[in-house]
């Protein structure tokens, strides 16, 4: 799974493709405190499954 802001939903959701080559599961973060992988921003979403 991978916790990602707004600004980087794209480059997580390429590099879950990318990887598992399925599409992935979209989900709003239950938890404010997750930090994006990419940036350390709070995270919104979580993409996989």
């Amino acid at each position: 799974m991978i916790f990602t802001c707004e600004e980087h939903i794209d480059v997580a959701i390429d590099e879950y493709v990318e990887e598992t080559e399925q599409a992935p599961d979209i989900s709003p973060v239950d938890n404010n405190e997750r930090p994006c992988w990419f940036c350390g921003k709070k995270a919104v979403y979580v993409v996989g499954n």
